[in-house]
């Protein structure tokens, strides 16, 4: 399919936008902003657009808090050995490092430990508890993890206690634990369920820090939390957007000896942090670490207070994460490889697989494929006769309802609606892919498989001024159900176009319009672009943006997509014009020996996509007259063929043509 997408533009709340402008004393632009965000009243909208002024929530308020802090507080002033057990990914690296600094800080006899990926897999393990039982510890503190290991507590039962603090989704029972603090229990009220594994650990590090130092932990720790907050994909509203907001503040001036040695391999050091800092460049390096070798290097560095060691630390986190790239690279060419040979046009959901594909970077790979393709897309890895597979979806495909609904040929299976994990025998993957085919179809519409960008407003970038750009930039930080807000402009005239970059493949070039406005635009890598500016009108999707440089401050729209949007469904007539069109398509993908089956709504969207005007009524109504012509067959597994040599054909001598057009 192509890479046409639909411009989805949010609402205009009329009167409603006009009054919170009014009210807060802002432009119209961004007023319309906030209220496609829900901030539609003036003490929502100053709490958003100033989150430094938002309160923390009472950490009590989470189930079982006061169990946990009293647990242990006891733990720390009777000097019991504690041990904080965490994730191997940036929020449980980053989680684990706050918690276990808050506790050294409180004078705890405290350790960590988290389990590696590719031994143990991901939360708590029988054999590694049994192993810290063993060495004589009291008190075992999780961290993004533990709410669903039901059976290893229990099994644990007598011989050390538990406090467990993540951030997933409950199972059916709670583990028999001192403590089970999670936002996502039936029974919380905390008005921010959404708080990453990191998040959580930062409010238990408040209640322990005023239980035994007897003054508010303040921001202490905050850049830790931020960044394990925006590496884990959380929404970045309410108390999230305040942690967010302020940690990456503090990141720029931190006192974090780990930190500053991150920022100085990441090229970070003496820049703006924002949520493109952490996610592209901090949070890798970290994840890194977990993905390719041991989570212990991320711990380490976070918590070291040497310098020359924090900068030893960053520099080999730095190289394993050239290395995940590289390794990500070759995955990803593998994997193109192999889509090669599949029918793309007609699967819903990709599936691929090798041999010895490495486990850390499995995600990585499936995002990718998600991301180019717009389908769920699962990379499966085999090793020693077991498939360990990555999944990722798009909306509208519940990945854990469809796993569950597959799980008679799946040994093992985890996740949520977004992305799951899974353990597959390897001559079970045909049987599989036949079985997300069935549940795709279920699940989702044809229509859903449309990508789509979604406009906060259809707005010229000559119409925004500076000052709106500078407001605009009050949205941040952005990230999941905060996106960065995005407009379309139809029919731009462009002008002045330059090629950028060291491989001449950024594009930059002036929207301008008959009155001698202009305002610069930069296209990233799309440089094959450049004979269009001058010689056609242009549909933008863009982001307004100020672009500092040498102490000049100008305005700058940054285009996402120059392509014409693909339009909405409309009512189609069969008549000459549309079954021409329809029989143009059926004939290149003969010439081109794409398959075509007898889907009428799948193969409309297919023709959408292709620029033609379709539906799904004149699509089968199509085939039904072609087929009666004898200009196509449909075979048993309805697969439709054009017979070609046919000669010309008359439409009057279908019946079904003469019925449509009395």
């Amino acid at each position: 399919m192509s890479n046409l997408k639909k411009w989805k533009v949010k609402q205009d709340y009329g009167a409603k936008t006009d009054e919170l402008a009014k009210e807060l004393g802002v432009s119209r632009l961004l007023a319309r902003v906030l209220m496609n965000r829900g901030i539609d009243t003036k003490e929502k909208g100053e709490l958003f657009l100033h989150p430094e002024k938002f309160r923390y929530f009472d950490p009590y308020l989470l189930p079982d808090m006061d169990k946990a802090a009293a647990r242990i507080i006891r733990a720390v002033t009777a000097k019991e050995k504690i041990v904080v057990y965490g994730d191997y990914d940036a929020d449980g690296i980053t989680a684990t490092s706050l918690l276990l600094t808050t506790l050294q800080e409180l004078g705890a006899d405290v350790d960590y430990y988290i389990p590696d990926r590719f031994t143990e897999g991901y939360g708590l393990n029988l054999s590694a508890l049994e192993m810290l039982a063993d060495k004589g510890t009291d008190l075992v503190i999780t961290v993004d993890c533990g709410v669903k290991s039901v059976d290893d507590i229990k099994a644990m039962q007598g011989r050390m206690d538990f406090v467990v603090t993540d951030h997933h989704l409950p199972g059916d029972e709670l583990p028999e634990a001192v403590a089970v603090v999670d936002a996502h229990r039936s029974d919380s009220q905390y008005p921010c369920p959404e708080l990453a594994g990191v998040g959580i650990a930062f409010k238990l590090c408040q209640v322990l820090w005023q239980g035994l130092k007897n003054e508010p932990l303040g921001d202490r720790g905050l850049e830790l939390v931020a960044l394990g907050t925006v590496a884990d994909a959380v929404p970045l509203t309410g108390e999230n957007r305040r942690i967010v907001s302020q940690g990456m503040k503090a990141m720029e001036h931190t006192n974090i000896v780990g930190l500053k040695a991150l920022s100085d391999v990441a090229g970070c050091t003496g820049k703006t942090i924002d949520t493109t800092s952490v996610g592209f460049y901090l949070a890798p390096r970290i994840n890194a670490a977990g993905r390719l070798k041991s989570a212990t290097l991320g711990v380490e560095l976070l918590t070291c207070q040497d310098e020359a060691k924090a900068a030893m630390l960053a520099a080999e986190l730095n190289s394993i994460n050239d290395e995940r790239r590289k390794l990500k690279m070759d995955m990803q060419l593998e994997a193109e490889e192999q889509l090669k040979k599949v029918d793309i046009d007609n699967t819903r959901v990709l599936v691929v697989v090798g041999e010895n594909w490495h486990q850390g970077v499995l995600g990585l790979v499936a995002s990718s494929i998600e991301t180019t393709y717009y389908r769920p897309a699962i990379v499966i890895g085999v090793s020693d006769g077991m498939g360990k597979g990555s999944c990722r979806s798009i909306p509208g495909f519940n990945l854990y309802e469809a796993l569950e609904n597959c799980q008679e040929v799946l040994e093992q299976f985890g996740g949520h609606e977004m992305a799951a994990g899974l353990t597959i025998r390897p001559e079970n993957v045909p049987k599989f892919k036949e079985l997300l085919e069935i549940e795709a179809k279920r699940q989702m519409e044809p229509e859903q498989f449309i990508p789509f960008y979604e406009l906060d407003a259809e707005v010229s970038p000559l119409d925004i001024t500076m000052e709106m750009a500078e407001e605009l930039a009050l949205v941040q930080p952005c990230g999941m159900k905060n996106e960065s807000p995005l407009f379309g402009f139809r029919n731009a005239r462009g002008a002045y176009a330059t090629l950028k970059g060291t491989e001449n493949n950024h594009l930059q070039f002036s929207v301008v319009d008959e009155n001698r406005r202009a305002v610069t635009a930069m296209a990233f890598h799309m440089g094959d672009q450049f004979k269009r500016i001058d010689s056609e009108r242009l549909d933008l999707v863009y982001e307004a943006k100020i672009n500092e440089w040498n102490d000049l401050r100008q305005l700058q729209c940054i285009v996402k997509s120059l392509d014409t949007p693909l339009s909405d469904e409309v009512p189609v007539q069969v008549e000459r014009d549309f079954l021409k069109g329809l029989y143009l398509f059926l004939r290149e993908c003969n010439d081109a020996d794409k398959n075509v089956y007898d889907d009428a709504a799948w193969l409309s969207v297919r023709m959408r996509l292709a620029g033609k005007p379709a539906t799904a009524e004149a699509v089968e109504q199509g085939l039904r007259i072609f087929s009666e012509l004898g200009l196509v067959t449909i075979g048993e597994d309805g697969l439709c063929s054009l017979v070609v040599g046919t000669g010309k054909m008359n439409l009057e001598d279908s019946p079904t043509y003469r019925k449509l057009n009395k």
